[in-house]
Formats: C-alpha cells, structure tokens, sequence
C-alpha cells in the first residue's frame, strides 16, 4: 500500500466503553490523561453496508486514554496493534473520514489464546480485501472496572478508518469475492451474534 507505514509499534493503553452517553469532547479535553475520543455519530453508511433500514446501536463510544481511572461504564487494559496507516491520518484533529469500531466476541469454541491467534492472521486478509487507510487491533483485554447488561464477553475491539463515504461504500471490500473471503475467515473465530459495531467520530485530544 502506497503511502502507508506499516509494524507500528504496539501501545498500552486503556479503553473506556460508553453505553448509556456519547463521550463529551469538552469534559475529555479536561483530562490530562485522555488520548482521544470515539463519538457516536450518523450510522446511515453502516445500515446501507449491511442492507438494513435501522438499528439500535449497542454502545455510544469509547474513551481513550493512559489511566484506568474510571472514565465510562466499563474500561478495559488494551494492546493496541496498528496494522498499517496512512501518514495523513495521523496529523488531522478530528478524523475527516468513516471511523468503525467493533466489540468482538470470540466464538465459545476457542480459547482466547486461540482466538488472538485468528484474530491477528486476520490483518493479512484485511489488508488485501479491505481498502481502508488504518487499520487496528486491540487484544490482551483485562477488564479494569465496571459492567453492562448488554455486554456480551468483549474479547477484541477493532478499528477501521476510511478516507470518505465513497471509499467506505466502494472499497470497503476491494474485490468481487472479498467479501466471502472475509467472511469465510472471520466465522472461524468471531460470534456475530454477540459482536457489535457502530461508526464513530474520532476526536484527538493529545497526541
């Protein structure tokens, strides 16, 4: 991928899950600690993906950030493995693009170590069928504080960054069968069922 660096190091840091209020960029602008925020925003490129006319979105978004002071309703010690990036993504305050983030729940037949495995071989394919300009992974999850009724075991949480609506709606899968190739590998480790995915607005804070 032209344009594109890729073995960013890994980072530790804490993710805080937002179920019942979209996270404040003001109030986060107060917290030294806070990296960036995730914002729920319109979810209408999303329904048109998936070919559905509305949907109740199961999480609001997600604070990031260096502490595992309690921020949000469930918060989480993160890995975050980024895949690859386009440069030009890394300089913007908010992100000009569609920002999709997804609580991935492993299948009740694999193990986490199991999981993780699948889950990492999954970037190769996602480079080569997804045409997004960053992609990134959060594994090694250890629940800090909190809980939700409506949260399913969250094993990963995944993001996706593409440059424009047009990108998401034309290269979201790049060739006639990406779309069954992706499929065909995540059904070996994710439990759709309990996985859920909104689009957000992503909102620097400190870099």
């Amino acid at each position: 991928m032209e344009g594109h660096t890729e073995g960013v190091a890994e980072e530790i840091m804490y993710a805080h899950i937002h179920f019942d209020r979209v996270p404040d960029p003001e109030k986060s602008e107060l917290n030294p600690e806070v990296i960036s925020i995730d914002a729920l925003t319109d979810q209408t490129p999303l329904h048109k993906l998936r070919g559905i006319s509305d949907s109740v979105p199961e999480f609001m978004g997600i604070t990031w950030s260096t502490t595992p002071e309690k921020i949000a309703d469930m918060g989480f010690a993160v890995k975050k493995i980024t895949a690859w990036t386009e440069k030009a993504t890394a300089t913007a305050i908010t992100y000009p693009g569609i920002k999709q983030l997804s609580l991935v729940s492993r299948k009740d037949s694999l193990n986490r170590e199991e999981f993780y495995r699948l889950y990492r071989n999954h970037e190769k394919i996602a480079k080569n069928h997804h045409g997004m300009q960053r992609y990134a992974q959060n594994i090694d999850l250890e629940l800090v504080y909190g809980s939700h009724d409506s949260s399913s075991d969250i094993d990963a949480i995944s993001e996706l960054w593409f440059a424009s609506e047009v990108d998401w709606s034309q290269r979201f899968y790049i060739h006639s069968n990406s779309a069954t190739i992706i499929r065909e590998d995540t059904e070996r480790f994710i439990d759709f069922h309990n996985t859920s995915s909104i689009l957000v607005s992503e909102i620097q804070i400190r870099r």
